[in-house]
């Protein structure tokens, strides 16, 4: 850290009343007045967009309540998709419009309305489709609507990269400022809100969507994110909030590790659930009901869990020396290769694309690392049969006959490219000894849900480093501070070398409490 933002960490600091701690966070990640207030703020209070495209929505909408027509809602299978889909549904029940919703298959069926869908829709005396957090790059489905005489309303976030042809389009960019970084649910909340209002256990599953789909943390976001989780604490809606572990707290973390994934099983292990059963569940009052549809969600992902674990293990034997992998056996289960992917990129910090057979396709997912756009690098190839995502995180299907092909062009182009992960170890922030106290953590842990632009990655210092216990799964530290011992964790699943020499430890603040003690805790990334 240099010293001019160390001055400025201390004018933060004195302007702002903030520990030393959270004024070098604020300095480190260049944020700028107003991002500051916001972070402050806490403020929860949501507003409702009145954006032209939510109001002709909405009068469509209510029209379709005037004039007694059946509405069908088009969702996805991921958890940003099925809590938009649970949101769409409710809201048009409360308006006694007597609708339907249909998730496609992931696997048969793939992402987004269909064509076929439309015409289902249409033979079963739908008159108007709203899509949920998909739509804007689903073309034959709106040739199909035109064709058919259905109105079409198109809710979505993803980027548009040709102008849809609806009804009408609700999405972020024809929204105010504020709204530019909802999530698919969050679309749909803007909607729900202007037709009946605010509904908490709705905020909530808009925030748990925001969550699963890292979205920016500014703006509404922010806002529907903090309300959500208020709504959480108080045990609601039920359905959410026993999915996570007995005893834990509503956080972003808990919910990001311990909600969303059992919501994604669900649309990744096809054979053993139907995804369409889960909006459903969002919506049940009933708490046997509940209990019972919860525990089949954690088999299922108890499942997911021990399959991705034997199968990335079988990937990772699989790992070459090439810049970019690729990883391809015909028994990967489709549903997990993103999983598979994003463990194998992080540990050899190289970019990886798993792939599975599906009848006459490869088809899978591909993970980066920092620094190394995906996207871009693999959008021009020839051989792609389909292709979508963003630089992070890509879903890609080859036919089999153009297999070898892109192999051997993904290798080609990739010694060209430069790959190299981008090392930001050089940001982290340096720790002093006095900044590192209970309150002044707590006050940092207070401000999270944090966007990821906000840099906590700190490094220390240290001259005593004590071992204290080790299991097969973690070992302990205490480091000397000025405020006490501070303990330091190391997972051993992350494969970070620490040895008593160690000096340059690089990690993660938190709050450890145990019983009736509370201490502050550094979560280990990097020893040098």
């Amino acid at each position: 850290m240099t010293e001019g933002i160390l001055e400025q960490s201390r004018l933060i600091s004195e302007r702002y009343n903030v520990s030393s701690l959270c004024a070098k966070v604020f300095a480190a990640s260049a944020l700028s007045d107003e991002r500051i207030e916001e972070l402050l703020a806490g403020d929860e209070t949501l507003s409702t967009s009145r954006a032209e495209c939510v109001q002709q929505a909405c009068e469509r909408i209510l029209r379709a309540r005037e004039n007694h027509e059946k509405v069908f809602v088009g969702g996805d299978y991921d958890a940003d998709g099925i809590c938009a889909t649970a949101i769409m549904k409710k809201t048009l029940d409360l308006l006694k419009i007597e609708n339907g919703y249909y998730i496609p298959d992931r696997f048969k069926e793939g992402y987004g309305l269909s064509a076929a869908t439309v015409r289902l829709a249409y033979e079963k005396g739908y008159t108007l489709i709203i899509t949920v957090d998909n739509g804007v790059r689903a073309f034959e489905a709106m040739q199909e609507a035109k064709n058919l005489g259905i109105d079409l309303i198109i809710t979505d976030h993803h980027r548009i990269e040709e102008e849809p042809d609806a009804l009408t389009v609700v999405h972020p960019d024809y929204m105010e400022p504020e709204y530019e970084y909802l999530s698919g649910a969050g679309v749909a909340l803007e909607i729900s809100r202007s037709l009946i209002g605010n509904d908490d256990e709705l905020t909530a599953m808009a925030a748990v969507a925001a969550i699963a789909d890292v979205m920016p943390v500014w703006k509404e976001n922010r806002k529907i994110i903090l309300k959500g989780m208020s709504v959480l604490k108080q045990k609601k809606p039920r359905s959410l909030y026993v999915l996570l572990y007995p005893g834990s707290t509503v956080t972003a973390r808990n919910i990001a590790f311990q909600i969303v994934p059992k919501l994604n099983s669900i649309g990744r292990m096809h054979e053993l659930s139907n995804v369409n059963t889960v909006p459903r569940y969002l919506l049940a009052r009933d708490e046997q009901t509940i209990a019972r549809y919860a525990l089949q969600i954690e088999q299922v992902n108890d499942a997911r869990k021990a399959l991705s674990e034997t199968q990335t293990k079988t990937a990772s034997e699989m790992v070459g020396d090439e810049k970019i992998q690729i990883i391809c056996r015909e028994d990967f289960h489709e549903g997990i290769c993103g999983l598979i992917a994003g463990r194998i990129a992080a540990e050899i910090q190289r970019p990886v694309l798993v792939m599975t057979r599906n009848g006459d396709l490869y088809k899978g997912s591909g993970r980066s690392v920092p620094g190394f756009d995906l996207f871009a690098f693999l959008s021009p190839f020839e051989e792609l049969a389909a292709f979508g995502g963003h630089e992070q995180a890509v879903g890609l299907s080859v036919a089999c006959q153009d297999f070898e092909a892109f192999v051997e062009h993904v290798r080609r182009e990739a010694e060209k490219a430069e790959v190299t992960a981008e090392e930001d170890l050089e940001t982290a922030i340096p720790l002093s000894p006095e900044d590192v106290t209970i309150d002044a953590v707590m006050e940092l842990e207070g401000l999270q849900p944090l966007s990821k632009e906000v840099s906590t990655l700190f490094v220390l210092d240290c001259h005593d480093l004590y071992p204290v216990y080790e299991t097969p799964k973690v070992a302990k530290y205490e480091i000397s501070c000025r405020s006490g011992k501070l303990e330091a964790v190391l997972y051993k699943r992350k494969k970070i070398a620490v040895t008593p020499s160690s000096r340059t430890l690089f990690g993660h603040l938190g709050i450890n409490r145990w019983r009736s003690r509370v201490s502050c805790q550094f979560e280990i990334e990097k020893a040098e």
